[in-house]
This record gives structure tokens, C-alpha cells and sequence, in this order.
């Protein structure tokens, strides 16, 4: 009997990844990049960096994701990555990270006090005193160093996971992270010109 050509498989059709993405579930960066791109660009970088995260996990797993929101919202989802990154840890018998759950639970704190205080700061900001209002409007700065340094715990954590430790296939710079740095900086430069004039005018 000839078989109908276009009768579907009999057999469950898996979606299997890439073999460089079951090796690699996690976005693999160096820390120093995470580093420099989240300071020179005040913590834009990381929406970038949970996406990539999110949608690199995403690949050949029945589990639903959407990448761009948990990237948005990365603030209720950091403890969920930070998870994944560690039981990927355990189940390839790798040696665990310790700070991990402390780092996400920094970078959760931190995100939302920075969140509140922007949403508080038209109800607070009249009872500022004059002298202090640049000290109060540029503090919220300060928070991306701790917040970049809970990220580069789980970066280093998510490389092991990778079994790139080093992030040998992305360490180096390119004219792309150039561009942001220098884009950043400027930005922020102007911005900070822009507060000093006034003050000074004021």
C-alpha cells in the first residue's frame, strides 16, 4: 500500500534547539561589558540585557516567554532568571554561585526605590530645600553602580551556566557598544550641563 504523501507524522515532531543553544540557554557577556554599558548608558543597557536573556531561554522550550516583557518588567522577573540560571547550575553538576539570590534581590530593591521615588518626586520634591535639589535629582545616579554590580553576579553565573566562563565568544567591544557608550555619555553630560546652568541662572 503507497503511503499518502501528505498524511502528517505519526510520531510527536520536538522543536529541538541548536546544539550551541542547549549549550548555551543563557545570553553569554563579558561583565566588564555589562558593566561598562549599563554605567555609560545609566541602566538602559540591562532592558537589553534581560531580553536577550529571556529570548535566548525561550529557544526549543515549551514553556511560554515573552522576552520583551519580562525585559520591561524585569523587576518581577529577575528572582525568575535568577532561578533558571541556578538550577541550570545544579542539573550540569556545576559549582554553584553563591550571592546569586542576594544579587537579584538587591537589584528588585534597588529598581523599585528608584521606580517610587520618580513616581513620589512631584508629591516630595516641595519639601526639598533649595540647596538640595541636585544632590535629590542626580542621587537616583548612584543607584545604577550597585544595581550593574547585581547584574554582573548573575552574568558570571549565567557564563558558567554556559560553560563560557570567560565569555570568550562575546568580550570584546564592538562599534555597536561604542556607539551606545558615546551616546550615553553625552547625554548625560548634557543633561548634567543643563541642571548646573540652571542652578547657576537660579
Amino acid at each position: 500500500m503507497t503511503r499518502d504523501p501528505y498524511t502528517p507524522p505519526a510520531a510527536a515532531v520536538v522543536d529541538r534547539p541548536p546544539d550551541d543553544v542547549r549549550a548555551a540557554p543563557f545570553f553569554v557577556v563579558s561583565p566588564t561589558k555589562v558593566m561598562a554599558l549599563s554605567i555609560c548608558t545609566l541602566g538602559v543597557y540591562q532592558l537589553f540585557w534581560f531580553y536577550m536573556h529571556w529570548r535566548r531561554w525561550r529557544v526549543g522550550r515549551s514553556e511560554t516567554v515573552w522576552p520583551v516583557a519580562r525585559a520591561i518588567f524585569a523587576l518581577f522577573y529577575v528572582h525568575a532568571l535568577e532561578r533558571r540560571i541556578r538550577q541550570t547550575l545544579e542539573a550540569r553538576a556545576l559549582a554553584r554561585h553563591r550571592g546569586t539570590f542576594a544579587a537579584a534581590t538587591v537589584y528588585l530593591v534597588l529598581t523599585a526605590l528608584d521606580i517610587g521615588s520618580a513616581i513620589a518626586w512631584p508629591w516630595i520634591s516641595y519639601r526639598v530645600p533649595d540647596g538640595w535639589w541636585w544632590a535629590a535629582e542626580w542621587s537616583s545616579l548612584l543607584l545604577v553602580l550597585p544595581v550593574t554590580a547585581a547584574t554582573c553576579i548573575l552574568q558570571r553565573a549565567a557564563n558558567d551556566a554556559c560553560s563560557d566562563r570567560d565569555a570568550r565568544s562575546n568580550r570584546r567591544f564592538t562599534i555597536y557598544n561604542a556607539a551606545w557608550m558615546l551616546g550615553g555619555v553625552s547625554l548625560t553630560g548634557w543633561v548634567l550641563y543643563m541642571e548646573l546652568a540652571a542652578g547657576a541662572v537660579g
